[in-house]
C-alpha cells in the first residue's frame, strides 16, 4: 500500500496512468515476494497505478565478516558468515525497501 500511495502522490500532478513501477526489495526488508505480488493488484486497483506492472529487483542479504574481513552473502537468514560460520551482526545490504523508477504512459 505505501508504494502505491508513495507512486499515486509523486504523479497525481502529472495525471497520467503509469505502465510500469520498479522496486527494489532486500532479503531483510521483511516483504514477502508472493505477498507483495499478490496485493499489488488489489492496493493499485482504482488508481493510475491499475494495470502497471510491478518490476522487483530482489536484493540478498550480505553481512561483514569481522574474521574473514569480508563481505558474505547470505544462503538464508541466520546471520552467520557461510564461511567461517562466525556470528555476522552488521548487515551491509538486504533492508532495502526503494522505489526506482516508474514508467509513464507514453
Amino acid at each position: 500500500m505505501s508504494i502505491v500511495q508513495s507512486v499515486t502522490d509523486a504523479v497525481s500532478t502529472d495525471g497520467g496512468r503509469v505502465d510500469a513501477v520498479s522496486v527494489r526489495v532486500g532479503a531483510m526488508s521483511g516483504v514477502i515476494s508472493e505477498a507483495l505480488t499478490f496485493a499489488w493488484g488489489a492496493a493499485s486497483g482504482g488508481t493510475a497505478l491499475a494495470d502497471a506492472r510491478l518490476e522487483i529487483e530482489w536484493v540478498p542479504a550480505v553481512v561483514w565478516c569481522e574474521a574473514c574481513a569480508a563481505e558474505r552473502e547470505l544462503p538464508g537468514m541466520r546471520m552467520v558468515c557461510p564461511a567461517c560460520q562466525t556470528r555476522c551482526p552488521r548487515l551491509v545490504r538486504g533492508r532495502e525497501l526503494d522505489i526506482l523508477s516508474v514508467e509513464m504512459a507514453g
